[in-house]
Order: structure tokens, then C-alpha cells, then sequence
């Protein structure tokens, strides 16, 4: 936190690629650490497409997109739903041609490692069939979700493996 703090004094900005990390930055280290540290580093950490919405609002994101993404199922995690700024992501892929974005809003049920142990596997699998419907009912040509968790998840939902939006918008960069 000490380093993340001085950082943020020199005029940085935290950008966590993933919703667990800014929202246990954002909301639980100022609660456990309760220092000023954490209270600082808090107020500057985005999350990647809310940070990347921040500057197109500001008119300092290339929007110069080279590739068409198709159709889009994007899962909304829920903990981006948690901090409460939109689906930011699915908001920044739209603006790029020749992409449909559907946002599905259902929980993966991976939650940690619950899904991880034998004996909920299963259990897991049935929790999460919504979301796995919902994407199967777009037909996309490419599945993108924030979280790592849920990726893994879905593919074993439905045999896609989802990409991280930064991944997406980098091959509409046609990078």
C-alpha cells in the first residue's frame, strides 16, 4: 500500500485488470488497513474499461478501431456490478464498427474456490446454466468477460474461452 500510495502522489492512477482486485482495493483495504494510505490509493484505482471510459470522456482514447469484433456476449461480473459505474467494457466495445455486444448479467457461480472442490463442481455447473444459456442464445463470435474466475467457468460451460475486454480491444486496434 506504501508503494501504491507514493505512486498515487507523483499524479498515478491504479488500473486493476480485474474486478476482485479493484473492488477489494477500493473498498475492503480502507476498511482493514483504515490508514490514509489506503483511503488515497482507494480514490485513484479503476477498473481497466471504467478507466479507459474515463478518457474517452475526456476525449484521450484512440478510438481508430482496425477489426470488427462480430457478436459479443459479454459476461458483466458481479463484481464490477458492485462498484456501480456500468458496464463499462461492453460500453467501450460498442463504439467499435461491425460489434454487437449483448451484456448477460448472471452469475457464473464459480465464487472462489467453491467451484474448484470436488464435492460442488457439479452443483456449480447447474448454478451458472443461465449464464451459460444466455451466451449460447447470442451465437457470438466472441465471449469477453473482466473476470478471470468466471472465464474459466464459462468455458467449461460452453466450450468457449472467454477473453478479457483489454484482449478484445487490442485486436480492434488490430494489434
Amino acid at each position: 500500500m506504501k508503494v501504491l500510495a507514493e505512486l498515487v502522489s507523483k499524479g498515478y492512477d491504479v488500473v486493476a485488470p480485474g474486478p476482485s482486485c479493484s473492488l477489494v482495493i477500493k473498498d475492503e483495504y480502507p476498511h482493514l488497513l483504515g490508514t490514509p494510505e489506503a483511503k488515497l490509493v482507494a480514490e485513484h484505482t479503476f477498473d481497466s474499461g471504467h478507466y479507459l471510459s474515463l478518457l474517452l470522456a475526456k476525449g484521450k482514447l484512440n478510438t481508430e478501431f482496425k477489426k470488427g469484433l462480430g457478436k459479443v456476449a459479454y459476461h458483466f461480473p458481479c463484481h464490477l456490478r458492485h462498484q456501480r459505474f456500468g458496464d463499462a467494457a461492453a460500453q467501450l466495445m460498442r463504439k467499435v464498427p461491425g460489434t454487437q455486444v449483448t451484456v448477460i448479467e448472471q452469475c457464473s457461480a464459480h465464487d472462489g474456490t467453491w467451484s474448484m472442490k470436488k464435492e460442488y463442481f457439479e452443483l456449480s455447473m447447474k448454478v451458472g446454466g443461465k449464464l451459460f444459456q444466455g451466451i449460447k442464445e447470442v451465437e457470438p463470435d466472441l465471449v469477453v468477460s473482466d473476470c478471470p474466475l468466471a472465464a474459466i467457468q464459462i468455458e467449461q460451460g460452453i466450450g468457449m474461452k472467454p477473453v478479457h475486454p483489454l484482449q478484445a480491444l487490442k485486436v480492434a486496434y488490430g494489434i
